[in-house]
């Protein structure tokens, strides 16, 4: 999540280099994690503002100082929800075009804060999950929007269970959303409308469709694993995770230039990358401790 606007090193540089400063990152809950759309940032929200992993460290962008909420990127914008530092106001759906600098209302201002946002990659289509009502969602849950927010349609969610610990939109078929709940995996191919379960092993804590639209990714919170799922179920995998000593995993993110590099988030707001597929992790938070004590 993260864009064009931003100046961004290749990605063996991105993960070669040491971390400095201490971000907004680590100071509140953030709620998503996404590579810009060049491949050569990384960016994670949080209740008090953005961090920016580039040239090898943290930074927190000029401009906007609101917090944020749920978070997703598409190739050309980021969306988002939250609310504004000053008074606490809601920010309903929010875009920006500029790397996250400035934000657009697009509709809810005021009204709502959505603790998850999963916008299309390539489809201009957003999910969000509603926890309260407002003027265009009497009824919490899931609701999608194919205009930017002019209008919303309600999910019915029919066949899904489970509290929802995470949203994903296809990348190019604006119809089929994905949802990581405490009972499983589960996709849609009817834009919310019903679900069927994928995988029912053990709660799923966080998933992110790879971006050439045939698998999922998604963190088994149980067993520690994170696995990789053609969109019928079949033909798993799972990827190697580092040790989590506790923790788990809720955010997950693919370089959308290069497929096999990709980077997850945890509860306890550390963050790991990898540019073999899940071989090997480096963990960009634990390394920036050390460098701070050392110096």
């Amino acid at each position: 999540m993260r864009f064009c606007a931003l100046v961004v090193p290749t990605l063996g540089l991105l993960l070669a280099s040491a971390v400095h400063g201490e971000p907004l990152l680590f100071h509140e809950h953030g709620h998503g994690l996404s590579f810009s759309a060049d491949g050569g940032a990384l960016i994670a929200p949080s209740e008090r503002g953005l961090a920016i992993y580039e040239g090898g460290r943290w930074d927190e962008p000029a401009g906007d100082s609101g917090g944020f909420s749920g978070f997703s990127a598409s190739e050309r914008a980021l969306y988002s929800s939250g609310h504004a530092q000053a008074g606490h106001r809601a920010r309903g759906l929010i875009r920006s075009t500029d790397g996250g600098r400035t934000w657009r209302a697009l509709a809810l201002e005021g009204e709502a804060d959505f603790p998850m946002v999963a916008a299309g990659y390539r489809t201009g289509v957003v999910y969000v999950l509603s926890a309260k009502p407002n003027s265009a969602m009497p009824v919490p849950g899931i609701h999608v929007t194919f205009d930017e927010g002019k209008s919303w349609q309600r999910a019915d969610t029919r066949g899904l269970k489970g509290e929802i610990h995470g949203l994903a939109a296809h990348p190019s078929d604006a119809g089929v959303v994905a949802a990581a709940t405490g009972s499983g995996l589960y996709l849609s191919r009817d834009a919310g409308q019903s679900f069927r379960r994928l995988d029912g092993r053990g709660p799923a804590t966080a998933l992110a469709f790879d971006l050439d639209g045939k698998r999922v990714r998604y963190a088994r919170a149980l067993s520690g694993e994170l696995v990789e799922s053609a969109l019928d179920g079949r033909q798993r995998r799972s990827l190697r995770l580092p040790q989590l000593e506790g923790d788990y995993v809720t955010c997950l993110a693919q370089n959308p230039k290069v497929g096999q590099a990709l980077a997850f988030a945890t509860r306890r707001r550390e963050v790991y990358v990898t540019s073999d597929g899940g071989r090997s992790w480096r963990r960009l938070s634990a390394e920036e401790k050390q460098s701070r004590e050392s110096e």
